[in-house]
Order: structure tokens, then C-alpha cells, then sequence
């Protein structure tokens, strides 16, 4: 997983949404070349269209929000735009703003891509979220998952901010006699017909073998090295935290040793143990963290240990990335090359690992919430949130079901590989 740079390393400034439908024609060439060529992403199915058609043009707040799974997932969801004829804005992790002088500041703005700091109080770009839904001009995008964990076919638990957006756009709206909507959208990735990106698999497995001194067991499944591997990675940390590694199932060793470690760095900082799911209480222990290192009255010795537990916290969120049985019972090759890329991140110290071959992004888009529907409908207008937040989770894990399990291992033909040998040709 992408480690996010400290405030002090790269602060956050908000540059509010300034649309300009020009700019987004300009850059749709660039952001096309950006998917074939970074993100393997050559071909489209996309079904539910007419779910949200009908509503971009009746002036309520429309809020797009998909599942998290890969680093394409933005720009898939922007040429979707670019098919509906109508421009989305969306919000965006404030990190990928830094460089250039300030020019992608300039231009995201421009491309109504505004920056939000996930760490922070997120005032000002809450603010502009709900302007961008009440003014009912162009959709907004949020990723109400916060992180790409790449497991597309397993939903992690939603954060509450998009349907917090949706919920103070629809009050607004009701004075215009409006409402805001939540367009669920599943979102998967498929290798195309005809190419195996299992040869590729195994040579990153290979790769990745050789970073442990292993020896290569190509005799075994690529299942089973996999989860071999996971095993080795575990015990690592397991030695690091404990002293010793630990037996039993990998999922329970994944769990004990995640609860293990924010346990400790919740009694040091907030005094009591949280029960909310794991991102929210990393999201409030990495505040409190970066809090504490502005703060002048810190000591060298005080940062060195705050630094060491916002380390500790992003080895959560790995470790949370990582359940223990994904690709356990059914394995699909798409599976197997999402965990491979989160090893080569974590492992290999790629900064953002490539797909191993050309892919098919398929979209899902469900029948939309009416959220002004929601606050009539709640017994009071603070549960409206999490009740949004639990229906969205539950419509997405659905049409992620709906779409369907990828490409069993070892589906392959001799007549798929002559394919697949002519794919690679005109690939390179």
C-alpha cells in the first residue's frame, strides 16, 4: 500500500472546485492515454446507465459513489462522465495535488477535483462538497472506502463523510423544493479474453521469493506460494511486535496481531479502546499523532515516538488490507494479481504497482437513494447518516456480488495463449 506522507512533509492547502468543462475535454485524450498505459484499462461494460441518466437534469444533488479497490478506479469513473456527457467533480486525497510547482493545484481545480485532507477536520472541503451537490449542476465523486485496499470482490467497511455530504446537500436542497441522491457503483477489473496473466503472476513470484532468499517452488500451485509467502511476511512482524512468531490460522494471526498493536497506541493516546472498525480508529490515532507532532512544545525524543506509532498505524492498515482468506475458497487469477500488487507495494517498495496485463473495467450502477426520502423517514435526523452509510455499504457489496467471481486459476487454453501471444505483440 501507498504510505502517505507526513503534514509537515507535504501540508494541506485547500483549493476549492472550479469547473471548466473545457479543461475536461482538453485533458480526456491525456487521461484515456493515462488508463491504457499505467492502469492496463483497454475496454469497458458498463450496464445501469439508465439509473442515472434521468437524474442529471433535474437539478438535485447527485453523488456518485463506487467502490475502492485500484489506483484506475478515479480515472474509470471519469471517462463514465465523459460517456454521460456530464462532467463529475470529485474529491481526492490532498497528496496527489503536491508537485509541479503548484500546476496540479491549478489544473484538478480546473477539472473540478478538490483536495481533501482524510487526517484533518475537513471543514473546507465538506463545505465545497455540499455546494457542488446543492448547486445540482455537476455530480460529485466520493470513495466512501477512503483507501484502496484492492480486494474488488469484498467490500470494506464504509466511512460516514459521503453520506454526511449527501444528508446536509439534501436539507439544503428541501428549501428548493430539491433532494440529493446516492448512485451506488460497483466496480471490477477483468483481464481480457484471451490474454493469462499467470506466467507474469509467477515471475513476480519469483521476484518476490528471491527478496526472502527463497528458493523457487514452482512445482505448487500459485495459490499455495502465495499464502506461503503471507505466512513468511506475518512471522516477520510478528517478530518484530511480539518477539516470537505465532501459530494458529492466518486470518486470527492477522486480526490478534492488527488489535495488538492500535490497542497499544490507543491506551497511550486517547486512554480507552475504541470498537468502531479499524480505519476510524487509525483515521483518529494518525490526528492525534500529527496533532501532537505541530505542536511545539513536542520533544525530539516525543516526535521520534510519535513517528514510530504513525509507522505502527500504517502497518495496520496493511495488515487490515490483508484478511487472511481473500482468495481462499475459489481462487480467481484477478484475485491473485490484486494481493500480488499489494505485496509488490509493501514488500518491493514499488511506489504504485502496474497491472500485469490488459484489463476490462466493469461498472455497476445501482437504482439511486433518495436521501431527502431518509431524513423524513428517520426517527431522528443524526441516524440518518449511519443509516445512509449501512444501506450504501449493503448496495454496493451487492452489485459487487452481481458482477460475479473473475477468471477461475488455470482457465486457460491452448487457443487462449496463441491469443494471449498476440495480445503482448501489439501491447509492446
Amino acid at each position: 500500500m501507498h504510505r502517505q506522507p507526513l503534514t509537515d512533509q507535504l501540508p494541506y492547502q485547500f483549493h476549492p472546485p472550479r469547473m471548466n468543462p473545457l479543461y475536461v475535454r482538453a485533458a480526456r485524450p491525456y487521461r484515456r492515454h493515462l488508463l491504457r498505459s499505467e492502469h492496463k484499462v483497454f475496454e469497458y461494460d458498463i450496464a445501469g446507465t439508465e439509473h442515472l441518466s434521468p437524474l442529471l437534469d433535474r437539478g438535485d444533488g447527485l453523488l456518485i459513489a463506487p467502490n475502492h479497490s485500484d489506483r484506475a478506479d478515479g480515472l474509470v469513473l471519469l471517462d463514465l462522465a465523459d460517456r454521460l456527457g456530464r462532467p463529475f467533480c470529485a474529491m481526492a486525497a490532498y497528496q496527489i495535488f503536491a508537485g509541479n510547482g503548484g500546476l496540479r493545484h491549478w489544473l484538478f481545480s480546473r477539472l473540478g477535483i478538490f483536495p481533501v485532507d482524510r487526517e484533518g477536520t475537513a471543514r473546507a472541503a465538506f463545505k465545497a462538497g455540499v455546494e457542488v451537490l446543492s448547486a445540482g449542476k455537476y455530480p460529485l465523486l466520493v470513495f466512501p472506502e477512503g483507501e484502496v485496499y484492492h480486494l474488488a470482490d469484498r467490500l470494506t467497511p464504509l466511512r460516514d463523510g459521503a453520506a454526511a455530504l449527501a444528508v446536509a446537500a439534501a436539507r439544503k436542497r428541501a428549501e428548493a423544493g430539491k433532494t440529493a441522491w446516492i448512485v451506488p457503483v460497483g466496480l471490477k477489473y477483468r483481464f481480457l479474453d484471451g490474454f493469462d496473466p499467470q506466467p507474469a503472476l509467477s515471475s513476480l513470484m519469483d521476484e518476490l521469493e528471491n527478496r526472502f532468499t527463497w528458493w523457487h517452488h514452482r512445482e505448487r500451485s500459485l495459490v499455495e506460494r502465495i499464502y506461503r509467502y503471507a505466512e513468511g511476511m506475518l512471522a516477520l512482524k510478528e517478530l518484530e511486535y511480539y518477539g516470537a512468531a505465532r501459530p494458529g490460522p492466518l486470518p486470527e494471526r492477522i486480526a490478534a496481531l492488527r488489535s495488538h498493536i492500535l490497542d497499544a497506541i490507543e491506551d497511550r493516546h486517547a486512554g480507552t479502546r475504541r470498537s468502531d472498525p479499524v480505519p476510524v480508529r487509525v483515521k483518529e490515532l494518525r490526528r492525534a499523532c500529527l496533532d501532537a507532532l505541530a505542536d511545539p512544545a513536542t520533544t525530539p525524543e516525543q516526535a521520534d515516538s510519535l513517528c514510530r506509532d504513525l509507522n505502527d498505524l500504517f502497518v495496520v492498515v496493511q495488515l487490515f488490507s490483508y484478511p487472511g482468506d481473500y482468495a481462499r475458497t475459489a481462487p480467481t487469477v484477478e484475485q491473485l494479481a490484486e494481493i500480488l500488487m499489494k505485496f509488490e507495494e509493501d514488500v518491493l517498495g514499488v511506489e504504485y504497482a502496474t497491472p500485469r496485463g490488459p484489463r476490462r473495467a466493469v461498472l455497476r450502477i445501482g437504482p439511486p437513494i433518495d436521501v431527502g426520502e431518509h431524513l423524513r423517514s428517520a426517527a431522528k435526523p443524526r441516524l440518518a447518516v449511519p443509516m445512509l452509510t449501512a444501506e450504501l455499504e449493503q448496495r454496493i457489496q451487492a452489485l459487487l456480488d452481481a458482477i460475479g467471481p473473475g477468471r477461475p486459476i488455470g482457465d486457460f487454453t491452448a487457443e487462449s495463449a496463441e491469443k494471449s501471444a498476440e495480445r503482448r505483440d501489439i501491447l509492446n
